[in-house]
């Protein structure tokens, strides 16, 4: 087996990885991943590394050999132990010397059989994917060249769903790949056998989807309400000594926290990139004076902490703004991302009937999976 990606396919995926990877309209923080293979290997985006800034020691080389075993092998039924195990026969597919963990999706990666495959999580994309109507809008957008994924355990379940729903198109299209993969809350997949044809399937999504989306911008923000920096340097602190807070304020964030019935769909989690980076609900106030709202804050983060074992990343004040926390200043910009972007896929999402939000049960599963809690803990720190 050859040990080495060739230089050229590298230097393309690199460029392929940074092109849509420092564009916030495709990726925020650690999200999407990026991948070449041969009949032979796979490179992979590691877990965590960001996109937009990723070079060749980014990347983790795993051997198609033992993935297709990992496609092929029977996993216990109980959930635990079955991603255990599933997560322990990916890192064992590295090659000698690859020290990186490579992405939970890589499987998904190497059951695509094109040699470049992008997966983003665009706002545009996740307000039909994360929508009540988005299977139905997603089919008649791109009739007969999609598939649609329903919202599964992310992981080997994930992956096994693709498997069987990949054999199946293929099957009843003459072995035809279709152009997308859509997958519920979470993304899309697409793939090509060189960065021109990935561009131009980008390319058709965006202009189809832009042309249901009379209003897919980003969220604004403004100054007109503030809160002084002494304040928000004593709340950065309850998230540690290197805590951070921002806050943030704009006509469509106030209009969404004018008062407890409008943030009904903030409290609920949209896809697996919002609970890891902003959490998977925020912390509401109202809009107080200073020490009133510092004093509501600090029992509140105690008590969120205790009641689920991670701390808050974002607080909302109803009718002001919100407060996005992180034990560094990176954390907090990340929360800050997040909950813009969440923002923006709620409005998307009433061009194809409104916000449909990730079940409960779903929620605790993120919450409480260690490969999350990983790439949650780099994003902090990174």
């Amino acid at each position: 087996m050859k040990a080495l990606i060739p230089e050229l396919n590298m230097k393309e995926l690199i460029s392929l990885s940074h092109k849509y990877g420092a564009d916030s309209d495709y990726v925020l923080a650690g999200g999407g991943n990026t991948s070449w293979k041969s009949d032979e290997l796979m490179a992979v985006k590691a877990s965590g590394t960001e996109l937009g800034s990723i070079t060749k020691d980014g990347f983790v080389t795993l051997s198609m050999d033992k993935l297709r075993t990992i496609r092929t092998t029977k996993y216990p039924d109980k959930r635990e132990e079955r991603e255990e195990r599933a997560l322990q026969d990916l890192m064992n597919s590295r090659l000698p010397g690859q020290e990186g963990r490579p992405s939970v999706e890589s499987l998904l990666h190497a059951i695509i059989p094109d040699k470049y495959v992008v997966h983003t999580h665009p706002a545009l994309v996740n307000g039909m994917t994360c929508s009540k109507d988005g299977k139905k809008m997603a089919e008649n957008l791109f009739p007969d060249n999609c598939i649609w994924i329903p919202l599964v355990d992310p992981g080997y379940i994930l992956a096994k769903t693709i498997d069987d729903e990949m054999s199946r198109w293929m099957n009843s299209h003459y072995e035809k790949l279709p152009d997308y993969i859509f997958l519920a809350n979470h993304g899309v997949f697409l793939w090509g056998n060189g960065s021109k044809e990935v561009d131009r399937k980008y390319k058709d999504l965006f202009n189809t989807l832009k042309k249901v989306c009379a209003n897919s911008d980003a969220v604004g923000i403004d100054a007109q309400k503030s809160i002084s920096e002494s304040f928000l340097q004593k709340v950065g602190k309850l998230a540690g000594s290197k805590g951070d807070a921002l806050f943030s304020t704009g006509k469509e964030i106030r209009s969404l926290l004018e008062s407890r019935e409008t943030i009904v769909n903030l409290k609920q989690s949209l896809s697996p990139d919002h609970i890891v980076y902003m959490g998977h609900t925020p912390l509401i106030c109202d809009d107080l004076s200073e020490d009133q709202l510092f004093k509501l804050i600090a029992k509140d983060y105690i008590d969120f902490t205790d009641k689920w074992g991670k701390e808050p990343k974002s607080i909302l004040i109803l009718g002001k703004g919100f407060i996005s926390l992180g034990n560094s200043k990176k954390g907090s910009e990340t929360a800050r991302m997040l909950m813009l972007d969440a923002i923006r896929v709620i409005r998307i999402s009433h061009y194809f009937g409104g916000p449909k939000f990730m079940s409960e049960e779903k929620v605790n599963f993120i919450n409480t999976w260690e490969v999350e809690k990983y790439r949650a803990k780099l994003s902090e720190n990174g």
